[in-house]
């Protein structure tokens, strides 16, 4: 059974997959238009396609601010992915994940603003691998 990790962002969703359970990996980007349907579908033909029994969506909890304002856009995001899908729909925090998924691509000598889409997918890849990490240290 696969996972997926979702980064939902105002223009972009970046994917992230797991075959595994392990070892997360940078899959694709869709766009996002201002109505989710097109998007929701696209991911639930990707949470068939690597049979997904988890989707692990970021969602911002904290990190260096209080909770994001927007916390209901993704509680709303993650409902209309339940509706859609078989798989469980998990929020998780995704603090930090872009600047992460950034500074992995400075690392390789890539500028954040030349890669748009790859942070993206980065991203999801960060959250979905902290996810994953968290379920193998638990007792």
């Amino acid at each position: 059974m696969g996972y997926l990790g979702i980064d939902f962002g105002s223009r972009r969703i970046g994917v992230a997959v797991s075959h595994s359970g392990e070892i997360a990996e940078p899959h694709s980007v869709i766009a996002r238009g201002a109505e989710l349907a097109a998007a929701i579908e696209r991911i639930a033909g990707l949470a068939a396609e690597f049979d997904a029994g988890t989707i692990v969506v970021g969602i911002p909890r904290g990190g260096r601010v209080a909770p994001s304002g927007n916390l209901r856009l993704y509680e709303n995001f993650a409902a209309l992915l339940r509706e859609r899908v078989t798989a469980d729909v998990v929020l998780w925090d995704e603090s930090y994940s872009t600047t992460e998924a950034a500074s992995r691509l400075h690392d390789t000598g890539r500028r954040r603003r030349d890669v748009k889409e790859r942070i993206d997918m980065l991203a999801a890849a960060v959250i979905l691998q902290s996810y994953l990490d968290s379920r193998r240290n638990e007792p």
